[in-house]
Parts: structure tokens; sequence; C-alpha cells
């Protein structure tokens, strides 16, 4: 609970008493990964290696450290810090405790960054169908179309539509930071006609490319598609989560927004929310925008709405967010009436 909150510190703090208990080691395991990964995600990352080594000293169980390596070869990644991460890596690997394929991912993505793509292919060439996405778009960047697309015709001896679809966007974005537009276009008609069914992690890429390269369009038209295909026959108020999710819904909210439609944004809203798993990063991205247009009415509206649900609990940031924006209003209140008294006491 602390956790969904993102209240990490009194999280940490109860993670670190549980290590010295005689509980259950494999759900202190967890818990302790769940707690550095998100201190990873906020960038918080020296507390999270603090919580690693003080585990790897005080825990009395090696799963604890074993299980937590992951999110921290993934936080030394996010830094930079390749070579300590490697070694990190190598250390649990060699303990015959490999780290998650996520950590593994986060590797092969640092090394490709790094210019060193070779030595990726040669650790992780069969870590995980996602890795064929870093490789393919390393050498995208490198401009080496013959190997790009070696991988790409492999990946697709896979019949993994989804990581197919996904890469597909890639080569979209390639062909439009070219501007071969034509050609970007080539790679979606063909990924389209290709699968009949796309799902919403693959979906979602090819709706933040055709948004971001101005296919507005195109983006709306794929959308709609998506909204018509994720529904049941026969029950319009139960969506196929995996065709449509809370990613789905906050880009076309957050497209909206940027155009200035605010009452479609809160249609789309409201046509997604009591359908989809995790509904809360969808009223937490609707919360966002409001404060960020100073819609604070509708933020509190929504923010109260929220409250109301059961088990959809604003986490620490929302509520901070709020308290944000309404101290900033109250002060500009407080600056304006000053003004006002001022003008009067000289007019």
């Amino acid at each position: 609970m602390l956790i969904k909150l993102s209240n990490l510190d009194a999280a940490a703090e109860r993670a670190r008493l549980a290590v010295l208990s005689r509980g259950d080691s494999l759900l202190t395991a967890k818990t302790s990964v769940a707690i550095i990964d998100v201190m990873r995600s906020d960038r918080r990352y020296s507390d999270a290696y603090d919580l690693f080594h003080y585990y790897a000293a005080k825990s009395n169980s090696d799963l604890i450290t074993n299980l937590c390596s992951s999110p921290v070869i993934i936080a030394l990644c996010d830094e930079g810090k390749l070579d300590e991460a490697l070694e990190l890596y190598k250390h649990f690997f060699f303990l015959r405790n490999r780290p998650c394929y996520r950590a593994q991912l986060a590797l092969a993505q640092g090394l490709v960054n790094a210019g060193r793509i070779d030595e990726a292919i040669d650790k992780f060439y069969c870590v995980n169908r996602s890795v064929y996405g870093i490789f393919i778009r390393g050498f995208l960047d490198l401009g080496n179309l013959e190997r790009a697309n070696q991988n790409f015709q492999e990946l697709k001896l896979s019949d993994d539509s989804d990581a197919v679809v996904q890469v597909s966007s890639m080569f979209m974005e390639h062909w439009f930071k070219q501007e071969m537009d034509e050609k970007a276009m080539e790679c979606y008609l063909s990924a389209k006609e290709e699968f009949s069914e796309i799902y919403a992690t693959a979906a979602n890429a090819l709706l933040k490319m055709l948004l971001s390269y101005g296919k507005k369009t195109e983006a709306w038209l794929l959308f709609g598609q998506i909204l018509e295909e994720s529904k049941y026959p026969g029950l319009e108020k139960c969506w196929n989560p995996r065709k449509f999710d809370s990613e789905s819904c906050n880009i076309m909210v957050n497209e909206c927004f940027k155009l200035g439609k605010i009452s479609e944004a809160v249609e789309i809203f409201h046509k997604a929310v009591g359908t989809i798993s995790y509904p809360q990063l969808c009223y937490r991205n609707l919360i966002a925008r409001f404060c960020e247009q100073d819609l604070l009415s509708k933020a509190e509206r929504c923010f109260a709405e929220m409250c109301s649900k059961k088990f959809l609990l604003p986490n620490v940031p929302t509520y901070r967010m709020m308290k944000d924006a309404f101290r900033v209003s109250d002060a500009i209140k407080t600056v304006n009436q000053t003004l006002d008294a001022s003008l009067t006491l000289y007019c």
C-alpha cells in the first residue's frame, strides 16, 4: 500500500525492519525489489543503492540480495554507469543467480547506446524478443539498414505480432527523421495490413509515432479503430484490456489538451476509465493536465471522484500536485488582491 501511494521513505523503513525478521523471505524480497524499482523510477538512485547495500549487509537470506540486484543494475544503466552494472551482473551470473530479463535488456540498451552493439548482441542475443527492438534501433541509428532488416526478418519468424509492429514503428521513425514520410507511412500501412489484430502496446507505439510526426488524421483513425475493436460483441461497456489500456487513453487525452480540446479529452477519459485495468493512471494523468491548465475546479472534482472509488487511491505525488497547484493559485489571488487594494488606495 505504501508503495502504491509512493510513500517510499515509509515503505523503505518497513522493509529495513522486515529484513531483520524471520518472516517470509520471498515476500520480503519482492517488496524490497518493488521499493528499489520505484526509487529508480523516481531517480532516487543513491537511496536505491543505500537500501541495496543495507540488504546485502543485514539480510539473513541471499534471496533478497539476489532479486534486488536487477533494479540496481537497471539504475546503474540509467545513470550511465555501464561497467559497474556489467560487473554486478557478472557477479550474480557466476553465482547462478542471473538477474531478470529487464536488467539484461537494460544492459543491452546501455551497450548499444555506448556504441558497443556487437558486444550487446554477443551477450544478450537470446534474452527476450524485446531485445530485437534494441538491436534494430541501434542499427537504424547507425544507418545500417541491412543489419536492421536482417534482425527484423528474424523477429518476424517468431510470430510475435506485438513485437513486430513495435519494431515497425521504429522503421517509421527512421524514415520520418530522413523526411521520407512516404516510406514511413508504407511501413505503417504494411504493419496494419499484415496483422489484423494489433494489441495495446504496439498500437500505442504507432499512435505516438503518428502524433509525433504530424499525422494527426491517421492517429485519430487508428484510435477509433482501436476503440471499436476492443469492445466485446454484445458487451459495449467491457473492453479487451489487451487491445486498449490506460496508456492508450492517456496518449489521446494529452493530445486533446495540446489542441485545447478539453471536453473531448474528458469524453475519452470517461469512455475508458470504467473499463480498463489500472484506471488510477488515467485519473492521475487527467488531474495533472487540469493542474497544468489551471483548471483547478475540474482537477478537484476529478480528484474527489477518484477518492470515491474503491481501491483507487491517489498516490503521494498526486496529493503534492494538487497541493502545489492550489498553493500557487492562492498566492496569485493574494497578489491580485494586494494590487487591487493598492490601485484603489492611489486612485
